[in-house]
């Protein structure tokens, strides 16, 4: 995999900034102000183990009212952007921008691992000024979009340095990936589809299998004309652990808001 040089880097982020530099004179607009503004979590004299208590707008989880959003790794940024500058919204809006610039280099990187030097970037630039992140840079709770496609993109890049050169199973990436993804999904929920994005990596790109040779693989499996490969195993063995940390994060999903569904008002 090629690695991502330091003008390459320079490049997206000076793209950024000049794209984004208007956001810094913004102040807190639409959901910013539940998030920021009313937010009590953010405030010092709050207890910091309340961010893991409460949803994202700081109301506690086992209240009817809650909007169920669980995402504390997000709020906890909020926080340190409050114990620097309170409610001063420019360094909100300057540690969103810097946070893009971040992805967009995360996402040049997993760029490289399917496309050329050139290709790749060409891609990374225009992910970085594409429009449809609008929202997620200059609105201030964007922010849980951001840290979640950081968390994401480093647990992808993690996953694809888990087969080694013989194509054994390297487990510390595993792990790690397996760690990132449940930070990915504290800062926003969908963080936890990369494990779809890994799965289908591991098949298709990693192992090799087009559709029709792995329908044809599991048929002749079913049929007991064949046993298991032992690249197959290993592929299985590798998706078991990342469907089983999955399941146990939504559980704990699940009894974080106490199996409840938000009631939204009209």
């Amino acid at each position: 995999m090629a690695v991502v040089s330091w003008k390459e880097i320079l490049l997206l982020s000076g793209l950024v900034v000049g794209c984004y530099w208007n956001s810094l004179s913004c102040g807190f607009v639409f959901d910013d102000v539940s998030a920021i503004l009313d937010n009590k979590d953010l405030r010092p004299s709050t207890p910091i183990h309340n961010l893991f208590l409460n949803d994202f707008w700081g109301t506690p989880m086992a209240e009817e009212r809650s909007h169920k959003s669980y995402r504390p790794l997000t709020v906890l940024t909020f926080r340190l952007n409050y114990l620097f500058s309170e409610l001063s919204a420019a360094s909100y809006h300057l540690l969103n921008v810097i946070l893009h610039a971040v992805v967009c280099v995360l996402f040049l990187r997993v760029c490289r691992l399917f496309l050329d030097k050139t290709s790749s970037l060409v891609a990374a630039l225009l992910f970085a000024v594409h429009p449809i992140h609008t929202e997620a840079v200059t609105g201030v709770v964007g922010r849980a979009e951001l840290l979640s496609s950081i968390f994401l993109l480093a647990a992808f890049l993690a996953y694809t340095k888990s087969t080694g050169p013989d194509h054994s199973i390297v487990w510390p990436p595993i792990a790690l990936t397996v760690v990132l993804v449940a930070a990915a999904t504290l800062c926003k929920e969908q963080g936890i589809t990369v494990v779809g994005v890994c799965c289908v990596y591991e098949i298709f790109v990693a192992q090799g299998f087009t559709l029709p040779m792995l329908v044809d693989t599991i048929w002749q499996v079913l049929q007991g004309k064949d046993g298991f490969p032992y690249a197959v195993l290993q592929t299985l063995l590798k998706l078991i652990v990342l469907v089983i940390s999955t399941l146990l994060l939504v559980i704990i999903r699940v009894q974080v808001i106490q199996s409840q569904l938000p009631v939204f008002t009209r």
